[in-house]
């Protein structure tokens, strides 16, 4: 009897398949859960990722980061424009921003543009979403999250 593992088309499956598992864990460790509300975005290899549409989430700077964080309720989400889970996260954010829109601030941060601030705030995986309170890091969350969680999070904080 052949041993499974050594049958060509199952290797070539198995192959396959973790190429497939891997692009959905590239950047958390944790597998996403394919937001259905995401937008295509073609790169420089003619290859389709999601990404969020930008208006009404600010982008942050080394330059400005510390003074739009000191007061409020501030959302910031750490991302980088190659991993595909900070693209799938971007339409909740989007959402994020326009529910509390009027009660708190949300902004993105590009890792690779500001990393000293990523470093200060010990980001080691994207996405990774910190919630600061006047100017305090207060809550974190890594990896693919809900729209729900990150509210409830924030609307506690308000009271």
């Amino acid at each position: 009897m052949k041993k499974f593992i050594y049958n060509p088309i199952t290797i070539v499956f198995l192959l396959f398949a973790s190429i497939l598992i891997g692009s959905n864990i590239c950047c958390t460790g944790q597998a996403s859960n394919n937001e259905n509300n995401t937008v295509a975005l073609v790169d420089k290899n003619n290859s389709t990722l999601p990404v969020a549409k930008s208006e009404g989430v600010v982008t942050l700077t080394e330059n400005n980061f510390d003074e739009s964080i000191k007061s409020g309720i501030v959302f910031v989400d750490f991302w980088a424009t190659w991993c595909p889970p900070c693209r799938m996260m971007g339409p909740v954010i989007e959402n994020v921003g326009k529910e509390m829109n009027g009660k708190a601030s949300v902004f993105k941060i590009d890792i690779d543009k500001s990393p000293a601030i990523a470093s200060k705030y010990n980001v080691q995986s994207i996405p990774t979403m910190i919630i600061f309170k006047d100017g305090k890091a207060v809550k974190q969350f890594v990896g693919i999250t809900n729209k729900e969680d990150i509210i409830a999070v924030m609307n506690t904080l308000l009271k």
